[in-house]
């Protein structure tokens, strides 16, 4: 079944594309209640990848229902979620998973993402985009010795694990702040990171003593 555009944008398994079509199957089952033979649909999305890809690609493996529709502007939340699920499936090191990436390829389908706005006095937010964007951050070593990091659901994703040190988890941490910087270079803003827990502190200074680094 062919679809009209404008055609809806989706996100499967952190793969960006379009849905440009919908291959349905029919398949005669047995209704496990009454004991009578009836008829079982399964729709698989057909895609279409852009830029010099072939269009019409089947997604044979995956049911319709178990892909997420992407709208514009795409929430602080849903982004988060974006980056904080490609960040666990594929490898964080590839350049082709980094925050500019994913910002990249949602442009492309006329996808783009809210940015955080200034706070009046009363912790609102206003129409002015923020220039100090920031992130509550948890972090510190867990029982295994292993070191790991939580942001905030609702602001940029900075959460790894699984570190096998503090060194480690800052280079990934720094350098997922430099792919914000790319991926939102159209605006002049820093990150900084903070937390009420004053034995966090220390960490978070080490973070925030150049928020360019």
């Amino acid at each position: 079944m062919k679809l009209d555009q404008p055609y809806p944008v989706l996100n499967i398994d952190g793969m960006i594309v379009r849905h440009v079509a919908t291959l349905i199957e029919v398949h005669p089952t047995i209704d496990q209640k009454t004991g009578e033979e009836c008829i079982r649909t399964v729709s698989h999305p057909v895609v279409d990848y852009g830029d010099n890809h072939y269009s019409g690609i089947v997604y044979d493996e995956k049911d319709l229902e178990d892909c997420e529709v992407l709208t514009s502007p795409l929430s602080a939340i849903d982004f988060h979620l974006m980056v904080h699920n490609t960040q666990q499936m594929f490898n964080p090191a590839v350049i082709s998973q980094k925050p500019e990436h994913i910002v990249k390829r949602l442009a492309k389908f006329g996808i783009d993402v809210k940015f955080p706005k200034k706070q009046d006095a009363d912790g609102y937010d206003t129409d002015e985009d923020a220039d100090v964007v920031r992130v509550a951050l948890s972090l510190g070593e867990a029982e295994n010795g292993r070191w790991y990091a939580e942001s905030s659901l609702d602001e940029f994703c900075f959460d790894a694990k699984n570190f096998e040190s503090k060194k480690a988890l800052f280079t990934y941490i720094r350098d997922m702040r430099s792919s914000y910087y790319k991926a939102f270079s159209n605006r002049k803003f820093s990150i900084v990171f903070f937390n009420n827990l004053p034995e966090k502190q220390a960490l978070l200074d080490e973070l925030n003593e150049n928020p360019f680094l």
